[in-house]
């Protein structure tokens, strides 16, 4: 099934979707399509995504929603397991979803589309994203409506995750390593100090029109191989 399939097929409630995202989708997600996975969309708005969603996971995958609109609450138990109601940068209603489950497959950000609330949610969401797993901030082209102007601390939604790409490339600061320490077997290194950071856990950052997906996997360091 692509996603196509899905959001083409007879519904009960209805979505409304730019057409270029559901190659998108299929990119991101078509690996997971039958997979029992733990998914959590932001932004309810009429429900068919959520519809959606329940027809390309297997039918033992945990759906939750999250919108800021308390009608949408009568969509619980109809097209998700549960649908919470608040802001998605409140750390009780938040607090919430990791209560319902500790570790998400798949985070789809559609919800206020405000610069300083896609970086905010996704500090506060990403630990809570499982290896493997995926995070979607959809509709980022709102960006450049005056509504939607807020920015984080001065920096904006594309500030950040650009910058965010630049420090994958971190393990390489030091050129003493690339040219000695990543040609040993890592059994071999010797210990270095290490200090938390965010980079150490995403494999990847893509950029789509209207889209960022990021990728989780705990990094390793470089291996330098020649055969």
């Amino acid at each position: 099934m692509k996603f196509s399939d899905a959001f083409n097929a007879p519904r009960n409630f209805t979505s409304e979707k730019w057409e270029h995202y559901f190659e998108i989708y299929d990119h991101l997600l078509g690996h997971l399509y039958g997979s029992k996975v733990n998914f959590l969309e932001i932004g309810v708005q009429n429900g068919g995504s959520l519809e959606i969603a329940q027809n390309l996971f297997s039918k033992e995958s945990k759906i939750i929603g999250l919108d800021i609109d308390p009608r949408c609450k009568i969509l619980e138990t109809v097209v998700a397991d549960h649908i919470l109601i608040g802001s998605q940068i409140d750390d009780h209603v938040l607090q919430k979803i990791f209560e319902l489950t500790p570790h998400l497959n798949i985070i789809i950000d559609d919800g206020s589309h405000i610069q300083s609330h896609m970086i905010l949610t996704f500090l506060k969401l990403f630990s809570h994203l499982a290896q493997g797993g995926i995070y979607i901030i959809e509709d980022t082209h709102t960006n450049y409506s005056h509504e939607h102007q807020e920015s984080f601390l001065g920096i904006g939604l594309y500030d950040y995750f650009k910058g965010l790409s630049e420090r994958l490339n971190i393990d390489f600061i030091n050129p003493q390593h690339r040219k000695e320490r990543f040609k040993l077997p890592r059994d071999l290194r010797p210990e270095v100090k290490t200090y938390p950071d965010i980079i150490n856990e995403i494999f990847s950052i893509e950029f789509f029109n209207s889209i960022i997906a990021i990728r989780k996997k705990m990094k390793v360091e470089p291996l330098r191989i020649r055969k």
